[in-house]
């Protein structure tokens, strides 16, 4: 996890910022006369996401509250929704395959083990990333067949792990007391060892490095030019700072955020130098600083600033982005022991800032389309999605930010508005702001970072890779609910005869009367209106029709609709009727996300 402080030192440097630390938000000049200028282009997609690009680094710390025992922390960490968790694992005795299979991480719990650590992953509805032993202290041979142990271990099981990642910051000499550096060029013959040996287990593996401490392009360059087809996707490291010579907040919060953006289009340039072709990026580990032994920064709002920010860069770059770690003291996820008065196993500040994307659960997450987001303020970070339109504001200045936002492919609609402020961390709502003219005004808070959640016609529809549904794969807005899809896929991300889906959104009703919801399912489906349970078919069967009856007065209500598929045909439908409404599907117009 420790990575090296050259990167941020850099980008201060470059950035022109005053040298003296300043805890907290950016000074900024007070309150200006002219807003903040914003522009958003729903129309300007910059790339596609999903579940995966959202990771978490499971530590193996925690004081005896870990994801694989604690109610409460397995609830927190499912609630952000990520995609992939990596966790690193060995034989207890290096090369001894009858050897217990523990955490690899520097002091983890070695009580429990890589079975019970990859099933609560799996049972978080995420995929396990491996990384894989890679020790200058053991022979290559058995870095090769341990990994291929791991492997047969867990494909035993019938669930294969298959994603792995070799090694762990092998270019950081001694950041494991007793562990030395293994050169880029030993590393590239010992990952290509591993790699053609996983491959001949199963073709479909994917492996990934060098896991570098940091953007270290030299020994990026030396990996790739030795490993070359075998590399299915490049993972490094990258801390805002830390180390005996640190940024600066305002630094942080400003050039140090905006060089993930230039320092991944490097590294993605040099790759495609390199193999001739583009390669997935990944930062396996990051957070505002590898130390703050005192935790001003981690254990206040400071990080929550900082990590929406800095997800927000990563995700617009292009890479997937693995926070470190669930449990990790002042740089966890949630407390471990209380650190900064935070209550153990509660959310501690980061853990908001990536919220703001994913929603906690309160709100409907970031879309699956990121699109063009500009401000004409360095101290504002502007991140918009389609499918699922969204905008993710973080005012790093000291001051209230009065801002004007004009949008493009976005005419009018209401944007529920939700907010993580000093004195408030969690995201909590804070009214509505009403879309007109392709325009909307809103008065940002010091220090804070504001979600608005836009309404679209349609329903949000989160698309599962299993019947029951857990593991999100797919995030979007359907139109409606009007699907049959026969033996197929509903989308390539998840696998026919074995997906659920559930839609949830508001219905418009224009009169107050008694409104029939008529669902048409192969195979099981549930519907809620306004928290009512109308329809109760979860089973598998034939093609049917299932009702219920509800009386709605004039506006909008809540809906919620679930759905699986248990082989075979899929069909999922909404009807509706009432006395002035012949049935039909449930139309766009009247449903909103």
């Amino acid at each position: 996890m420790i990575a090296l402080a050259r990167r941020a030192l850099s980008a201060a440097l470059a950035g022109g910022l005053a040298a003296a630390v300043a805890i907290g938000p950016m000074t900024s000049p007070a309150r200006a006369a002219a807003p903040v200028s914003v522009s958003v282009d729903f129309t300007k997609p910059v790339r596609t996401l999903s579940a995966a690009d959202y990771g978490i680094g499971i530590t193996g710390y925690g004081n005896q509250s870990y994801i694989t025992n604690d109610a409460r922390h397995r609830e927190l960490i499912g609630k952000l929704g990520a995609g992939r968790m990596r966790i690193e694992l060995h034989y207890e005795r290096p090369g001894d395959h009858d050897s217990r299979i523990v955490c690899g991480g520097y002091y983890c719990d070695t009580e429990v083990t890589g079975d019970a650590w990859i099933a609560a992953i799996r049972d978080l509805g995420a995929e396990p990333v491996l990384i894989l032993p890679m020790d200058p202290r053991q022979s290559a041979e058995v870095n090769r067949d341990d990994a291929v142990a791991l492997y047969r271990h867990f494909a035993a099981t019938g669930q294969p792990v298959r994603r792995f990642i070799a090694g762990n910051e092998t270019d950081c000499d001694g950041c494991v007391p007793g562990k030395a550096a293994i050169p880029a060029a030993e590393y590239s013959a010992r990952f290509n060892l591993i790699a053609d040996a996983l491959r001949a287990e199963d073709p479909q593996v994917k492996i990934g490095g060098p896991a570098a401490a940091y953007n270290d392009l030299g020994y990026i360059r030396t990996f790739l030019e030795g490993s070359g087809d075998r590399v299915d996707f490049l993972d490094y490291h990258d801390y805002g700072t830390g180390g005996a010579d640190p940024a600066t907040d305002e630094q942080l919060l400003g050039p140090v955020v905006r060089q993930y953006e230039t320092d991944l289009k490097e590294v993605s340039a040099l790759a495609e130098s390199v193999l001739g072709r583009k390669i997935d990026l990944q930062i396996g580990e990051y957070n505002s600083d590898y130390e703050d032994e005192d935790g001003h920064r981690t254990l206040t709002h400071f990080n929550t600033l900082w990590g929406a920010a800095a997800l927000g860069s990563i995700l617009r770059a292009g890479a997937a982005a693995y926070q470190y770690g669930d449990k990790n003291g002042r740089l966890g996820l949630t407390s471990t022991d209380g650190e900064g008065g935070v209550p153990r196993n509660e959310p501690l500040p980061m853990y908001h800032g990536i919220g703001m994307f994913t929603g906690e659960g309160l709100f409907r997450p970031f879309g699956t389309t990121m699109v063009t987001a500009t401000a004409d303020s360095d101290l504002l970070h502007v991140f918009a999605s389609d499918a699922a339109k969204n905008v993710v504001l973080v005012n790093v200045g000291d001051q209230p930010m009065d801002t004007t936002l004009t949008f493009g492919g976005l005419t009018t609609g209401t944007a529920a508005v939700w907010r993580s402020t000093s004195d408030a961390w969690a995201p909590h709502p804070a009214g509505t702001a009403a879309v007109a003219g392709g325009a909307a005004t809103l008065t940002l808070p010091a220090g804070s970072v504001t979600t608005l959640v836009i309404s679209e016609q349609g329903l949000s529809a989160t698309y599962f890779d299993n019947a029951d549904l857990t593991a999100p794969k797919v995030t979007r807005v359907d139109p409606n609910v009007d699907f049959d899809w026969g033996a197929n896929a509903p989308d390539p991300a998840v696998s026919p005869d074995t997906f659920s889906v559930r839609w949830t959104g508001k219905v418009i009703a224009d009169r107050a009367e008694t409104y029939t919801f008529i669902t048409t399912s192969d195979d099981g489906v549930r519907l809620w209106v306004d928290g009512t349970l109308l329809v109760d078919a979860w089973t598998d069967h034939s093609k049917r029709e299932d009702s219920g009856q509800i009386a709605l007065t004039a506006g909008t209500h809540d809906l919620r609709m679930e759905f699986y598929d248990g082989g075979y045909d899929a069909i999922a439908q909404l009807h509706w009727s009432s006395p002035t409404v012949p049935r039909q599907i449930v139309p766009k117009e009247k449903l909103l996300t």
